[in-house]
């Protein structure tokens, strides 16, 4: 598979401060290297920066990026590339998922939080815990029309898998079966069985994995430490059914603050998830 890697660095509109680190950090410590030695080639890494020129703000920035990684993946799409997205934060999923329209798209989103929250529900005001929300038009209307390519996302094509943190306006719009949401325990058997029974053959798939769905046991990928997760094991299998399944048109890892993973163990694991995501390279 030829892979095109989109680098984007922010957390919370700071350049490089926290999980802002990480996608630089998984270059460093060899990802590319990796993925040819899994039979892959790398076509270019490329980065995705702000330049709009004023001062940086966590909303305006982030669909600034939004809008950037949306043109990135579609001219690699373009280009017969396979996106790989490697963002500070997980809401760089919305301009993923805009570059994939006019396509149905299939949502496979790890993470151990719901990122389902509102403007209006949200408790915390932390914009990376509105993005799957935003990607099923749930939020920031306006702003997400302008990114381009932006549809939202049908819940019915919409996969939450090992989220175990949740507020209480996320676990009502779960427990609503607007979504399909797959505990841990569940992870790959009921996954397996949901995927048989999904309309999904016109759909194109698209892998979102944020560290901390990962059991604490694993290591620790980011400032949010939540027990009761999946093992590498579990995230592999389960990728590997999804690709059996959909066709992925793209894929994205976020969320990981390597000053947190002192051992590189959840480093490591994303070097796997990320072979999962691919899969053979022929």
């Amino acid at each position: 598979m030829v892979v095109q890697i989109l680098l984007v660095p922010y957390d919370t509109a700071r350049r490089g401060w926290r999980s802002g680190a990480g996608p630089e950090h998984l270059i460093q410590a060899g990802l590319v290297a990796h993925l040819r030695g899994s039979g892959h080639s790398v076509a270019d890494i490329q980065m995705i920066e702000s330049n709009s020129g004023g001062p940086l703000a966590e909303v305006a920035t982030a669909f600034e990026l939004m809008r950037h990684v949306a043109v990135a993946v579609r001219a690699a799409r373009a280009a017969a590339r396979f996106p790989l997205v490697l963002g500070g934060n997980c809401n760089t999923a919305i301009g993923t998922l805009s570059g994939l329209t006019p396509s149905r798209r299939a949502v496979f989103w790890f993470d151990a939080h719901g990122d389902l929250n509102t403007p209006d529900t949200t408790p915390s005001g932390f914009l990376d815990g509105q993005g799957l929300a935003t990607a099923l038009g749930n939020g920031w209307k306006q702003l997400a029309r302008a990114v381009p390519g932006f549809q939202p996302v049908a819940p019915a094509d919409t996969f939450l898998l090992g989220a175990r943190d949740l507020d209480p306006p996320e676990q009502a719009l779960i427990e609503s079966n607007v979504i399909k949401d797959v505990a841990t325990s569940e992870i790959p058997s009921r996954l397996a069985a949901l995927l048989g029974r999904a309309s999904l053959d016109d759909a194109v798939g698209y892998a979102h994995l944020d560290p901390d769905v990962l059991d604490p046991s694993v290591g620790q990928g980011n400032w949010l430490r939540v027990p009761g997760g999946l093992s590498v094991a579990q995230v592999t299998e389960a990728l590997a059914a999804i690709r059996a399944r959909v066709l992925l048109g793209a894929a994205g890892v976020a969320s990981y603050a390597p000053e947190y993973d002192t051992e590189q163990s959840v480093c490591r694991a994303v070097f796997a998830g990320v072979d999962a995501m691919l899969g053979d390279p022929s």
